[in-house]
């Protein structure tokens, strides 16, 4: 079931970001900011040959979004939180028997430690990606995200994903009503893994609500699906979202301040809130959206992004 408006898209946890602001001036002129100023490292790798399960793994201890994937020691593809939630269950078969070839996206998509952040940007938007794997000829030297993007040089994301901008308003007047995503997609407590992996695909979203009679009383996310049907080797066409569910749920209202909402998703380390008004539900409200319209709350309590 959808309720009504945009979409949510889970964003990558950088392990160490090097930021250095907009665009910056040298010598009396105003010089683009490079991607090499901006990429993400260490990155995660495993084999092609290396199992699913294991890769799940590596990403929660890692608390990263992305593994990049080799083959002789060459980088040949990516699986993110994504590709586990939506390709893993999509197979219908035991997570323990899939290797990461078999659901990695290839060939890769990349960039230059030269290039602009704009044109980091461009090729994301135009590409509908969330990572950039930065290279020189075959050595990888990092990642940058739409995230690590929004949070050093949001105006690049503002120009390249226009649904994205929003009337100007101060940070500290946002409510949360002012910035939470409108669509939420619900589904009952009874329904199988499977569907709600499908339907997190089929709508390019990374959680689903979950109902009990009609009644929100959960929420399954992509990292859900991770850590307690992949990374446990579970059956996904024989397990309910109300084994997987995160419940009780953790909600805020509609006229709570953004940063409020941002200390709750930190305080609890989680990454959306159902926003619900006289219980009924009337949005989402994700860290990329706080981060698209007032990222300095993110820096207040996300210190390390």
């Amino acid at each position: 079931m959808v309720i009504s408006g945009l979409k949510l898209k889970i964003l990558f946890k950088n392990k160490s970001v090097h930021i250095t602001g907009g665009d910056y001036e040298k010598g009396g002129e105003k010089e683009k900011m490079k991607v090499k100023d901006m990429l993400s490292s260490p990155v995660i790798t495993a084999d092609e040959d290396a199992l699913v399960t294991v890769i799940s793994w590596d990403m929660e201890l890692s608390r990263v979004g992305s593994v990049m994937i080799t083959k002789e020691g060459k980088p040949v593809g990516i699986i993110t939180d994504r590709d586990i939630a939506t390709k893993v269950i999509m197979k219908d078969r035991i997570p323990s028997e899939i290797k990461a070839k078999e659901i990695m996206s290839a060939p890769l998509i990349t960039i230059g430690p030269e290039a602009s952040v704009e044109k980091a940007c461009e090729l994301l938007a135009a590409n509908d990606i969330r990572r950039l794997p930065v290279m020189v000829k075959d050595k990888l030297l990092g990642i940058i995200s739409v995230r690590t993007i929004l949070t050093g040089a949001p105006e690049h994301v503002h120009k390249f994903y226009p649904a994205e901008t929003e009337e100007n308003v101060a940070a500290e007047m946002l409510e949360v009503g002012d910035v939470m995503t409108l669509e939420v997609i619900t589904e009952d407590e009874a329904t199988p893994v499977t569907k709600i992996s499908e339907e997190m695909k089929v709508s390019g979203i990374g959680s689903v609500v979950i109902t009990k009679e009609g009644k929100p009383v959960g929420i399954v996310t992509d990292r859900d699906i991770a850590l307690k049907v992949i990374m446990t080797d579970r059956e996904a066409s024989k397990t309910r979202a109300k084994e997987i569910m995160s419940s009780p749920m953790i909600t805020i209202g509609p006229e709570a301040s953004v940063e409020r909402a941002c200390e709750l998703l930190a305080k609890n380390d989680i990454r959306r809130l159902p926003v619900m008004d006289n219980d009924e539900l009337v949005g989402i409200i994700s860290v990329r959206n706080i981060l698209i319209r007032a990222p300095e709350h993110v820096k207040k309590f996300y210190p390390g992004e």
